[in-house]
């Protein structure tokens, strides 16, 4: 497949090497575009390829298979949009847009157009999580009741001076859109879809316009519950991302700075888990290169994916809700209008 990647920022080397890394390399690339002319001199003086301001001019004059979008949140929709009508497969960093209509809209056109819309959420490769969801799978926890996130990251003010768009609404959002919305997926993936949140929102550090701190509780269908804690106010440095759950048989925790390592695993039936304990250390890295094999797969065998866009669109609905609630001070009822204004829908 020939690829265009669109967005040269903090985590396209991450893209670049997973691609680069692949021994079966079915992933061409075939041009870079950003908004940034120094760094695409750069990068054509280093790779020679073609480089491209403009999104639909790159795309239209490299003709890719596959479009990586790694641009910031609220470009999302325009760029996935146009790259499904140019009949285009298309991998794009989480979230997969900010408003619910966008979201709609994708996977509506991704079926029209018989493309496939894939949402960077790496951290399920990692494998502990894929312990954790094998071990639910084969009852060992019994009944899930109770599933807990807890994100405790730094991020100071040199991060949001890096680019302008951070911490803002209109193309970023705040902890539970961009940080968190990796366990937030997760959460839903495990637990299921919720039937109501309750959040607060806080900015204790970050000074941005969005928040840095949110607390939410959530509930499921057959009386499940749900907390989640996520900010980058922690200091002096990240401490961890984890996801702890509760069964009527047993009780686990994936923690880590990043859903890496198995905290703990207490179940009736013992499972071997010392293969699994810490994986990857390098955080950054290995669950893109899993990513990129499992698209692959999927693309060519025409496998259905739980990363593809009719997945996608309930964890954007999700967030919605979440900053909905924070908004109102009150219990969202997915089953409503779940539209939040602050992401301007």
């Amino acid at each position: 497949m020939n690829a265009l990647i669109i967005g040269c920022g903090r985590i396209f080397y991450k893209h670049l090497e997973s691609i680069n890394s692949l021994k079966k390399n079915k992933i061409k690339i075939v041009g870079f575009c950003d908004k940034d002319t120094k760094k695409l001199k750069k990068l054509k003086k280093k790779y020679k390829l073609d480089i491209f301001e403009n999104f639909k001019k790159a795309i239209n004059h490299t003709k890719p298979d596959l479009v990586i979008i790694l641009t910031p949140s609220g470009f999302h929709s325009e760029q996935v949009i146009y790259s499904i009508k140019k009949k285009c497969h298309v991998i794009v960093e989480k979230p997969m847009c900010l408003k619910i209509r966008d979201a709609k809209k994708i996977v509506q056109l991704s079926k029209q157009y018989k493309t496939k819309v894939f949402v960077v959420m790496q951290n399920k490769f990692n494998l502990p999580v894929l312990k954790l969801r094998k071990d639910i799978r084969k009852g060992y926890f019994g009944r899930l009741i109770h599933g807990s996130v807890i994100v405790r990251w730094k991020r100071d003010r040199s991060y949001y001076n890096q680019a302008k768009w951070r911490g803002t609404w209109k193309l970023d959002g705040g902890v539970v859109s961009n940080q968190a919305s990796h366990h937030l997926d997760l959460m839903r993936s495990i637990m299921g879809e919720p039937i109501s949140v309750y959040a607060k929102g806080f900015n204790h550090l970050s000074g941005t316009e969005t928040e840095d701190t949110a607390l939410i509780i959530f509930k499921f269908k057959n009386g499940k519950t749900g907390l989640m804690e996520a900010t980058t106010a922690m200091r002096p440095f990240d401490v961890e991302g984890s996801f702890s759950l509760m069964g009527t048989k047993g009780s686990a925790k994936v923690g880590g700075f990043a859903l890496n390592e198995i905290s703990y695993s207490h179940v009736e039936k013992k499972s071997n888990n010392n293969r699994f304990k810490t994986n990857p250390k390098n955080v950054y890295g290995y669950g893109h290169i899993e990513f990129y094999k499992h698209v692959i797969e999927s693309i060519y065998k025409n496998k259905k994916s739980e990363f593809e866009s009719d997945q996608a669109v309930k964890t954007v609905q999700l967030i919605n809700a979440i900053y909905k609630s924070i908004e109102l001070n009150r219990e969202i009822y997915l089953n409503q209008d779940i539209v939040s204004k602050k992401l301007g829908n």
